[in-house]
């Protein structure tokens, strides 16, 4: 093939590309927006479908089911979320602190986002999938607390099962109504407390005065969480 020629068809499949990216942008704006408005059990694939002007067979193109596509969705709010609680835990000194200052908000902030919870009570996911994104913050705010000796830790890989398990337990028994504040902060201290630090400096730490997120949206849309 000449170089004229390959030029050519690599300008054709760079536009192909590109018109599918914008249409799979659309569809998870459109779903996003829709979900947001009526829940997702009040959402159909034809509704996004038609919101988003494609076929509703073009929509199985880019996913497979409707709940596929909460999986982008809920992924770009977390990372919302987490980009919020790096802000605020930058002027924090105590690796310890920076953790379960995380950990807190990030459990209020996730059980009270509509298509966050819905994703983790009803996507039938593996613990390890649901925290993917939503708990992977803390365990980076975790690893570093073992680094700097905060924590006190044989196995950190072991660490990463018992965050995940964590995480998703505690928020969907927030989101169930079945835990309050002040549970999510006892849930954070026995975590302290696991790793390693004494029961009274551990309870000091996660019933701290919570510091408020910085004012940035949590539930900003999925082309600007990227």
């Amino acid at each position: 093939m000449s170089t004229e020629k390959t030029a050519e068809v690599g300008q054709v499949e760079g536009r192909v590309a590109r018109r599918r990216a914008k249409v799979r942008e659309r569809l998870l704006e459109v779903a996003e927006r829709l979900m947001d408005e009526r829940g997702v059990d009040g959402v159909t694939i034809d509704d996004i479908a038609d919101a988003a002007d494609i076929a509703r067979r073009s929509f199985y193109h880019y996913f497979e089911s409707k709940y596929e596509i909460l999986v982008p969705i809920a992924r770009a709010r977390t990372i919302a979320l987490n980009r919020r609680i790096d802000r605020l835990v930058a002027t924090i000194e105590d690796p310890a602190e920076v953790m379960a200052t995380a950990m807190r908000h990030a459990f209020r902030e996730i059980a009270d986002d509509l298509l966050c919870r819905w994703f983790i009570l009803h996507s039938g996911l593996p613990h390890e999938r649901l925290a993917e994104g939503m708990g992977e913050s803390g365990m980076r705010d975790t690893l570093r607390a073992i680094e700097a000796g905060r924590f006190h830790v044989g196995n950190p890989e072991a660490v990463r099962f018992l965050l995940s398990g964590a995480f998703v337990s505690v928020v969907s028994a927030r989101v169930e109504g079945k835990r309050d504040d002040e549970d999510v902060d006892d849930a954070v201290e026995h975590l302290l407390r696991m790793f390693g630090l004494k029961i009274t400096e551990a309870h000091d730490i996660a019933h701290r005065r919570l510091r408020r997120l910085p004012g940035e949206d949590s539930r900003r849309s999925i082309a600007n969480s990227r």
